[in-house]
């Protein structure tokens, strides 16, 4: 038997009169939809969606009031203390003014006093490429007891390039050459004493290091300053006076120039030094008379001598600088052989050349 499933809504008749008298009358099934009931409870959140895309960016707001002022902080260390300008003044140097400080705008000096005269504290000027001076000696005239030894521009010349060199800045000597005995660099036919290049010319000091500087043919003098040290010995020092454009004007050509400083003058360079009686020929350029013997003793600066009564013919002993004998090497020292008055010798030392 087919069943029917009827829906029927009687609009303004109770339902429960209707769906009663259906039952009695048909077999059909009858559903009775009541009067909607109230709102039941409300559910349980469901789970939250995944949050959507970020919105664009809003406009800039206002800026906000200005806040309080903050509180001072705490006061810092005293700085130092300002530039002073020292001024140019008169004053008599005495127990009132001792330590004070003043510029001499005459001499260009910054001067202290002592309690009883003004003296020297510093050069006012720097010593540069720029602002060279003319040697060594102007340095010690101009800056007297302020000056220290160590190394300067100088300019000698107005076509010469300004160079740098040692000063002896309280004497005013001027570093031309060094010159180390065990080495030929600087032996009696080297090309450095006939030629105007340089060696070593950063070695600006009285070390061991050879050197050859501009001042070999840029510096005029009056007077040089020899010095010779020994192996683990100290400078011993001798002055020769000579005036002379530069000492390349005296040596380059290979003519003999005489000196008067006498031969215990030249051996009281080297401790012990040895010498041959007879000849004593000293100067520049030294060497055997008429080149009958081109092998014997002959020096650049110094002096040389002979036993036998043929005076400088055949010399055997000299104390110089740019020295040679036959074959052995001693380029600045001492040597002495055949009947020499201390016996045989072979001195080799640091020679140091200096001028003013």
């Amino acid at each position: 038997m087919i069943q029917k499933w009827f829906f029927i809504l009687f609009l303004g008749l109770p339902m429960t009169s209707i769906c009663a008298t259906l039952a009695q009358t048909s077999h059909a099934g009858c559903f009775c939809i009541g009067i909607r009931g109230p709102h039941g409870i409300p559910g349980t959140h469901g789970i939250s969606g995944h949050p959507g895309p970020v919105g664009m960016k809003g406009a800039k707001g206002e800026n906000g009031e200005k806040g309080a002022a903050g509180r001072s902080g705490l006061r810092g260390p005293q700085g130092p203390p300002g530039i002073q300008q020292l001024r140019d003044n008169s004053r008599q140097c005495d127990r009132s003014s001792q330590g004070t400080l003043r510029y001499n705008s005459g001499e260009q000096l910054i001067q202290y006093c002592n309690s009883a005269k003004w003296l020297s504290l510093m050069p006012s000027t720097d010593n540069s490429a720029i602002q060279p001076a003319r040697s060594c000696n102007e340095i010690a005239a101009k800056y007297r007891s302020s000056s220290k030894s160590g190394v300067y521009w100088i300019k000698t010349g107005l076509k010469e390039p300004s160079f740098q060199t040692y000063c002896d800045a309280l004497a005013g000597w001027t570093l031309i050459m060094k010159i180390d005995g065990r080495l030929r660099t600087f032996a009696f036919r080297s090309d450095l004493w006939s030629n105007q290049e340089t060696l070593n010319v950063n070695s600006l000091s009285l070390d061991d290091v050879e050197a050859k500087l501009p001042a070999y043919w840029t510096l005029p003098f009056t007077e040089l300053r020899l010095g010779m040290k020994v192996p683990g010995g100290s400078i011993r020092w001798i002055t020769v006076r000579y005036r002379a454009r530069s000492l390349y004007s005296v040596i380059a050509d290979g003519q003999f120039r005489r000196t008067s400083v006498g031969k215990t003058t030249w051996r009281s360079l080297v401790p012990g030094s040895s010498m041959q009686r007879n000849c004593n020929k000293e100067g520049f350029n030294a060497e055997v008379e008429g080149n009958t013997y081109p092998q014997c003793a002959r020096i650049r600066i110094g002096i040389i001598s002979n036993e036998g009564g043929d005076h400088c013919a055949s010399p055997d002993s000299f104390v110089g600088f740019g020295t040679s004998f036959y074959s052995e090497l001693n380029s600045a020292g001492n040597y002495a052989n055949h009947s020499p008055d201390n016996g045989y010798k072979n001195v080799r030392v640091i020679g140091y050349i200096m001028a003013r």
